[in-house]
């Protein structure tokens, strides 16, 4: 979503029209985003004067935005990464209720309330975000003519020079190695982000998506000629975020995986017989064939991972417990 309107900025930005939709959805919150885009143009400025290359400023500030908003963006990758932990749970839902869509509805709204994960937890954080991109973008714009005789790396290099048509002559032309950088980002940081879906369908969408946004982004970038300053910024951005994207993974989730399936939970029953605490297996009558206790069926939202998480609570309270006593006892 957000770089749908990447696009729609880069697009239409010089619009009337434009402008004006952004005024009406910005109001009353327009003077607060004009607030905004003049911090980022004064923090260009600033460092401008500490890096005296308009490239490397740029992505400072990409560093700075980016520090700026990372609570919210480290928010949004937790829930999205709590929504994936419940998919295999959810999975389940959808094969016990596959005929009854009012039912698995019900369960997985259950299922999400218990474990306390809010679906659109990973979008909310994501749309206050709007307001720092129309900033910044804003703040490239009142630069275009700084940019237009600035250098950075190839970009304004005599070896720009020879290819114009690929290479830019300045940060105020477009530069296809940079264009395909980002589009490469891109490619990777949706391949980093976290699936919440585990429908075989919809995770060949998204496959699809991760090759054809980047794409169709490089495509428009070539067709507008997408600024050098405006492509280096969200390049650096991207690579930021990704670097966001790989820490979350490597976080352990609160949410526990689920126990493999035996014929008794695939039946609607415990893993474990609650009487004699070994694997169930069901006989005649509901009964558990190792003791012979007659055993109900479980609600199909516990199905595993609340169970865990109160075992787990469970062993940390008789830890501290026993901690407390061997205080006392010293």
């Amino acid at each position: 979503m957000l770089h749908l309107l990447i696009a729609a900025v880069a697009l239409h930005g010089h619009s009337p029209v434009f402008i004006s939709i952004l005024s009406i959805l910005a109001n009353p919150w327009t003077q607060f985003i004009d607030s905004l885009g003049s911090l980022a143009s004064w923090g260009l400025d600033s460092l401008y004067h500490l890096t005296h290359n308009y490239g490397w400023s740029m992505m400072l500030l990409a560093l700075g935005v980016s520090l700026l908003l990372l609570p919210l963006s480290m928010k949004a990758l937790k829930s999205m990464q709590e929504a994936q932990a419940l998919a295999p749970y959810i999975k389940r839902l959808q094969t016990k209720y596959k005929g009854d869509r009012q039912k698995l509805g019900e369960e997985t709204m259950k299922l999400y309330r218990e474990h306390g994960v809010n679906p659109l937890g990973g979008c909310l954080p994501m749309l206050a975000q709007w307001p720092f991109l129309i900033a910044v973008y804003g703040a490239i714009r009142q630069h275009n003519d700084a940019f237009a005789n600035a250098q950075w790396m190839w970009v304004g290099s005599a070896l720009s020079h020879k290819f114009p048509n690929f290479l830019a002559t300045s940060l105020l032309q477009p530069d296809h190695v940079l264009l395909l950088l980002y589009a490469v980002s891109m490619y990777f940081s949706m391949k980093l982000t976290p699936t919440i879906s585990m429908d075989p369908q919809q995770q060949q969408m998204m496959k699809t998506q991760a090759f054809m946004m980047p794409a169709m982004l490089y495509f428009l970038g070539s067709l507008y000629h997408w600024s050098s300053a405006f492509v280096l910024y969200w390049f650096s951005f991207n690579a930021l975020s990704m670097l966001e994207r790989v820490y979350v993974m490597k976080l352990p989730s609160r949410i526990p995986k689920p126990p493999e399936d035996t014929p008794a939970t695939l039946a609607g029953y415990p893993r474990d017989c609650p009487n004699c605490k070994q694997m169930l297996t069901v006989v005649k009558g509901s009964k558990c064939e190792n003791c012979g206790t007659k055993v109900r069926k479980v609600n199909p939202s516990d199905n595993g991972a609340r169970k865990n998480q109160l075992e787990a609570a469970q062993a940390s309270d008789t830890s501290g417990t026993s901690d407390r006593g061997t205080k006392k006892n010293l």
